[in-house]
């Protein structure tokens, strides 16, 4: 039976997530940065809503769902033909300067902060897989706005959207089985020899990478020929409800099947969505039917359920630096540091990455540059698993604490707000025009030959 309190939390969770999802939206931001700010409010300043385990279950379906319509999108035969190349450095570069920099500076305010060097090194490779994730959600919107959906950028944009959800699903799966092996050897009561460890961890990555390799390839091969012949069995019944039920049962059996393989049900998700992206039927009824539920009710949920669970004030009460008379939290600092990183980090990486590959323009590097400074909202999702995960718990206590949830939240409302300010810098130059869709080649009576192409 539905409890009365969990019906009003969904209830002012929804009306106040709507009101400050707009109203971000109206100034350029993405909705939820409403959507956590509702939660904030809701929570640790008005005390009106307190997480309980009926409101974290409606919050992870959000979680599911989201990472669901993350692998809709999906297309990768798509970004194969079409920079490719560029996108994937983009991502790798950016990545491995965010991550190598996020777990330095977690080591060392780790230490000066007490805690052991193994959970601070495990916690800070936790938080920079999940600040590689870029929102590009602003950036879209700007260059559709503008009209421009047919340039370089914007292709780049929807290539490296997909390249960066690839990267940060597969960093995740290796740094569980690093934890694991830091688990049993913590559990054990022995030390941690680092030459064996080492060997210990190479070798479980591959079996781990073996294993999603094979995963990936067996649902979306043959598990996506399997969907296809059902989904089309479905859709000669000629409702679109049976279509959707059947996506439903992909979603939980798929994400059912990736947690008991100790891959964890979000990466179930993002390849259950993956698998039907390729359907006929993705573009017209699967995605919207489902993205119409997801952000119309679950993921807003999730992330001003994200918001209740953040505390900003302990940011300010936590261990602190004492310098020259003056007191800084760690916190505080962590949360500068890491916010430097992962704008600078995504930008360095779209220079370099851009120069390798070459083709680029100039200003088409620092528009596609300022538009991946935003941290995406995979970031929370992955901080979600740090702070709930059993198969993330070393030393007794999870990855990721509530104060470092509540850093990572303040990074993506931050990085938000700083973004469009960049972005609409790049774009104001007089001689810019907005690259239209190319014209269709037509024949002697006038008529098109095929079909115009457009992404």
């Amino acid at each position: 039976m539905l409890e009365t309190s969990l019906l009003l939390s969904i209830l002012l969770i929804l009306v106040l997530g709507k009101i400050l999802g707009i109203i971000a939206e109206r100034i350029g931001l993405p909705s939820l940065v409403g959507e956590l700010l509702a939660g904030v409010i809701l929570g640790p300043t008005l005390l009106i809503i307190q997480p309980t385990s009926s409101l974290d279950f409606v919050a992870n379906l959000g979680l599911i769902f989201m990472m669901f319509i993350m692998g809709l999108s999906i297309d990768i035969e798509g970004v194969l033909k079409t920079n490719a190349r560029s996108a994937s450095s983009i991502t790798l570069i950016g990545a491995a300067i965010v991550f190598t920099f996020s777990v330095l500076i977690m080591v060392a305010i780790g230490t000066a902060m007490g805690q052991d060097p193994y959970y601070s090194l495990l916690e800070g490779s936790l938080i920079g897989i999940g600040l590689t994730s870029t929102s590009t959600v602003i950036g879209f919107r700007y260059l559709t706005d503008i009209g421009d959906r047919f340039s370089n950028v914007f292709k780049t944009l929807v290539a490296v959207e997909i390249t960066d959800g690839i990267f940060s699903i597969m960093g995740l799966a290796v740094l569980l089985s690093i934890v694991g092996l830091f688990a049993t050897a913590s559990s054990q009561g022995s030390s941690i020899n680092v030459n064996n460890f080492l060997q210990d961890v190479g070798w479980s990555t591959f079996k781990l990478f073996l294993l999603m390799l094979g995963f990936i390839i067996f649902v979306i091969k043959f598990g996506g020929k399997v969907t296809d012949w059902l989904l089309g069995v479905s859709r000669r019944t000629g409702e679109d409800q049976s279509i959707i039920t059947l996506s439903l049962i992909v979603l939980f059996a798929v994400a059912a099947l990736s947690d008991w393989l100790n891959l964890t049900y979000i990466i179930g998700a993002f390849l259950a969505g993956a698998i039907l992206a390729g359907s006929p039927y993705s573009n017209t009824v699967i995605e919207p039917k489902i993205k119409a539920v997801g952000y119309g009710l679950f993921i807003p949920i999730f992330f001003a359920y994200t918001g209740v669970n953040m505390n900003f004030s302990a940011l300010l009460g936590g261990p602190a630096l004492h310098l020259l008379n003056l007191s800084i939290s760690y916190y505080v600092l962590l949360f500068l540091g890491l916010l430097v990183i992962v704008m600078g980090g995504k930008y360095i990486g779209t220079v370099v990455g851009c120069a390798l590959t070459g083709g680029y323009k100039a200003n088409e590097v620092n528009r596609i540059g300022f538009s991946l400074m935003c941290v995406g909202e995979d970031t929370l999702a992955l901080a979600q698993i740090g702070m709930t995960s059993t198969s993330l718990v070393f030393m007794g206590k999870n990855l990721i604490t509530p104060e470092i949830f509540s850093v990572l939240g303040l990074i993506i409302i931050v990085s938000s707000i700083l973004a469009p300010i960049f972005i609409k810098s790049s774009f104001k130059e007089k001689s810019y025009v907005s690259p239209v869709a190319p014209r269709a080649k037509t024949n002697l009576s006038g008529k098109p030959k095929g079909k115009t192409k457009s992404l």
